[in-house]
């Protein structure tokens, strides 16, 4: 029994109590008696709270299955995708004509699904090895994609030394270099005159050991020669940091390397998964430190006036940051094989082992389309 059938049942008791003292006819003319006008409002008031009470119950029950309804069909967006690897035939649920016309290139309905299932998971996720057996990591909707096709719109330039980026009959890309002391004493007049439009130097490092910060040793004697040669010149850091704190600190690091000079190309953290050594004290940390250490760096740079960069491999990317919360700063993609990256992408390292004239060891090269 609810509380309003409670206390309706009190009131209408003690509206209509008995002294039992006087009998049974006492009794009899209390029974007939007509109930008094206070007796009807509070029957009234008691009806009015009733629906009340049940309204308020419904609108309970309406809402949480809306509730279950809303998790159910949000689950079904975010499942991984159905293996499609078996014979399709046998999978799909309703019957088809094997012979329908009007397919244009596909031969038959078959084909045309998987085909269209393949674009469909291109589209919405990156797999890491072989289809089926492979990961799904989802694309994020909240990150701007780009819009290259990696395996016809990169061409060796018109010099016929470097790549660069082509759309529309156009050339829109342009050469950069990035370098550090382990390319030695460079002759830039030389890079400078062979193509190469923009050099990002490497201005210092953390020790993934110590974690101690150094300056390379060739740094700003590498900023001057690019500079005087006629280069536009950004810096990078190789980072090992390992929190937000230590993030801000690399990038307060470079601000203070390449104060007084004319760096208009960006300023760029390289974080990433020390292969060499597994006891890289920043291979351990996780996505969310990772991603809170490139926040820490990319706002103190803007905030500073430059524009902040984040340099790193498709697995960087996709298995060891989130992208979302680092989407408005610009990201230099290195990749060196067959490119499958959904994210817009300001730079392009294609290769580890270029030859430029003027530099006597490897050097990267890269695509610029900043």
């Amino acid at each position: 029994m609810s509380s309003i059938d409670t206390e309706f049942n009190n009131e209408y008791d003690d509206e209509y109590e008995v002294d039992y003292d006087q009998g049974y006819e006492g009794y009899q003319r209390a029974e007939k008696s007509e109930p008094s006008d206070a007796l009807k409002r509070k029957v009234v008031r008691y009806r009015k709270q009733l629906i009340a009470h049940r309204i308020l119950l419904g609108l309970i029950v309406v809402a949480v299955l809306l509730f279950v309804v809303i998790i159910v069909l949000d689950n079904r967006q975010k499942g991984t995708p159905v293996d499609y690897s078996g014979d399709l035939e046998s999978e799909i649920a309703f019957a088809y004509d094997k012979n329908v016309e009007g397919l244009g290139e596909y031969p038959d309905l078959k084909t045309m699904m998987e085909d269209n299932y393949m674009k469909y998971l291109h589209k919405a996720y990156i797999l890491f090895g072989e289809y089926p057996d492979c990961e799904y990591y989802k694309i994020s909707p909240n990150v701007a994609r780009n819009e290259f096709d990696w395996n016809a719109d990169f061409y060796v330039n018109s010099g016929g030394l470097y790549y660069s980026y082509f759309k529309d009959g156009e050339d829109k890309g342009r050469v950069a270099i990035d370098v550090s002391e382990f390319q030695g004493n460079i002759e830039w007049d030389k890079v400078k005159a062979s193509g190469v439009d923009i050099a990002i130097i490497r201005v210092g490092y953390r020790g993934y050991g110590t974690g101690a910060m150094k300056s390379d040793s060739l740094a700003k004697s590498n900023i001057e020669g690019a500079l005087a040669a006629g280069l536009e010149v950004g810096v990078y850091f190789f980072s090992a940091a390992i929190n937000k704190e230590e993030g801000i600190e690399e990038a307060n690091f470079c601000l203070d390397m390449i104060s007084g000079y004319n760096i208009t190309q960006p300023i760029v953290i390289d974080t990433e998964y020390i292969a060499e050594d597994e006891s890289a004290r920043s291979n351990s940390i996780s996505v969310e430190d990772r991603t809170a250490v490139a926040q820490g760096f990319c706002e103190t740079v803007k905030a500073a006036g430059y524009a902040p960069m984040i340099y790193g491999s498709r697995d960087q990317f996709l298995r060891y940051l989130d992208v979302d919360p680092l989407g408005e700063y610009e990201f230099w993609l290195a990749s060196y094989d067959i490119t499958d990256f959904p994210y817009h992408t300001e730079g392009y390292q294609y290769s580890r082992y270029g030859y430029v004239d003027g530099i006597t060891s490897y050097v990267d090269l890269d695509v610029w389309m900043r």
